[in-house]
């Protein structure tokens, strides 16, 4: 599956790869030459604050301002896994160093992308953070306000949209810059005074092909000898999406964006009318850690909340039947796309402990340690349908492997999937899906892996035991799993060195969801 624009970055690559880079200039990068015709196109979130300190009717806080700056949004580029990563892959390829930072920049630092590729600059992810570049406000706000308020939907759905490949209006100077809401606006020359945009009603950014954009992203891999030979889909939330039950009436925004109601939408003017449905900008996911470690307490708190909302385990059957402990073990996925989902470093895994009447360990099977989980297969642990060892273990991943079909954490090696057990979403037709989002591995010839859900039998020997039996289960979840972990580890970089330390101070796996049974 080729996309127009991507067709043209692979050849930008391949070129890179066969002879030496091409610089503009002897000194180096450009970083703040200007173009003739400059045209300001963003703003700082702080622009926008008459969207904070706002209230529904029943006295919830629903602030705009306050509650993106909770998200991962807002630290899109504040990431250290992210700035760690990026500094991993220019490591392994420094001679495709321009394309990884104008590839990775265009989501995380879209913004400031943006902007410096209309004015002709070169996109620079360590300028771009360096407090005496024009671009830092813009690049350090992240995914922000006047980002996602301003594409427009002209390839929504395409995929040329796909891999950060918004439209902008680059031609319109402020205040006559469109900037669009899910409401017809009131008294909008307030907005064109205050924030220096014109307020317009934009019924498409209710859309998930908005989300799409970003979240639906193809990255080039290298050939042995570092030729590009082809596209890898490093991550596919509205693809699995489209083919579930969720699909058209429960877009991203539905369950990311939590709906209030009978809401003022702005502080000022004070006469403005309430407004309902409110969608209100938490954007919560599942990356506890990161916002964790970023001070981000809040959004922490609410990514939790989101995973036990939406993902459950539950013991459906536990009984004795001689010298054997038999345990059912459901895990659900109500999320519209695949769990995890996104980059594929997350994993979640199934801990199931057994204790008899006195308290001993019978049996334990996914147990982490260290941030690695016991028992684990190198360099991967295949899907089960029948656990009966205790170094056997349930992990539900993505697992990439290189053009030789050896497992691989690096991006720009990535060419396929040799293991994706990720629960899809309901409805999901796993016979039938399209390769990019197909089920891998072993969990397509299990009968209790589908859509929705998975169920894992365990066969557990109890003699020499006395009950009454204790079975706990729990799914744990990792945003950046033992491999990667690892893997990083290999190269020194300041970045990677910083996610390292401030990592290792967070617990490395989140409990989104435990039950418990007693068998006589």
């Amino acid at each position: 599956m080729k996309k127009i624009l991507l067709a043209v970055l692979l050849a930008v690559i391949i070129f890179g790869c066969q002879q030496p880079a091409e610089k503009p200039s002897d000194t180096g990068k450009v970083t703040e030459t200007p173009s003739e015709k400059k045209i300001e196109m963003f703003a700082h979130s702080s622009s926008c604050f008459c969207h904070d300190s706002l209230r529904d009717r029943s006295g919830n806080d629903v602030s705009i301002l306050s509650e993106w700056q909770q998200s991962m949004m807002a630290h899109a580029s504040k990431d250290p896994y992210w700035r760690a990563k990026v500094s991993s892959e220019i490591a392994k390829f420094p001679e495709l160093e321009d394309v990884i930072e104008e590839k990775c920049a265009r989501c995380h630092m879209p913004m400031a992308s943006f902007q410096a590729k209309s004015e002709g600059v070169d996109v620079n992810i360590q300028e771009f953070l360096s407090q005496k570049s024009s671009f830092y406000q813009l690049a350090d706000d992240g995914v922000s306000c006047t980002l996602c308020h301003q594409v427009l939907p002209d390839n929504f759905g395409q995929e040329e949209s796909f891999s950060g490949n918004f439209l902008i209006d680059e031609k319109t100077e402020k205040p006559d810059r469109r900037i669009f809401g899910p409401f017809a606006p009131v008294m909008a020359q307030a907005m064109r005074n205050s924030a220096g945009y014109t307020p317009e009603e934009g019924k498409h950014v209710e859309k998930a092909e908005l989300c799409a954009i970003c979240h639906t992203l193809y990255t080039p891999y290298l050939d042995d000898s570092g030729n590009v030979a082809g596209e890898f889909p490093e991550q596919t939330p509205y693809l699995e999406w489209l083919n579930s039950i969720y699909n058209p009436d429960m877009p991203c925004q539905k369950c990311h964006m939590p709906q209030s109601s009978n809401v003022k939408v702005s502080t000022r003017p004070p006469n403005l009318p309430e407004r309902s449905p409110f969608f209100r900008h938490v954007f919560a996911g599942a990356n506890a850690q990161m916002l964790e470690l970023m001070g981000a307490k809040d959004g922490a708190r609410k990514a939790e909340e989101m995973l036990g909302s939406f993902i459950s385990i539950k013991i459906i059957s536990a009984e004795k039947n001689g010298d054997k402990l038999d345990v059912d073990v459901k895990v659900e996925n109500n999320a519209g796309h695949k769990f995890p989902t996104g980059f594929p470093s997350r994993r979640a895994w199934i801990h199931l402990k057994v204790t008899d009447g006195e308290g001993n360990v019978v049996f334990e099977s996914g147990r982490a340690e260290n941030g690695r989980i016991v028992g684990e297969d190198s360099p991967y642990e295949p899907h089960h349908d029948v656990i009966t060892k205790e170094d056997d273990v349930q992990v539900y991943e993505a697992v990439m492997v290189d053009v030789n079909g050896k497992v691989t954490q690096t991006l720009l090696r990535a060419a396929d999937y040799i293991k994706d057990n990720r629960i899809p979403p309901k409805g999901f037709d796993i016979e039938n899906a399209e390769p990019d989002v197909a089920v891998r591995g072993k969990a397509i010839a299990d009968p209790s892996f589908r859509g929705g859900e998975d169920v894992v039998s365990y066969v557990i020997d109890v003699s020499g035991y006395q009950g009454p039996f204790r079975v706990e289960a729990e799914l744990l979840y990792q945003p950046v799993s033992y491999p990667f972990l690892k893997d990083l580890e290999k190269i020194s970089t300041p970045e990677i060195e910083n996610f390292l330390a401030r990592f290792a101070e967070v617990k490395g796996f989140t409990i989104v969801s435990s039950d418990t049974a007693s068998v006589s």
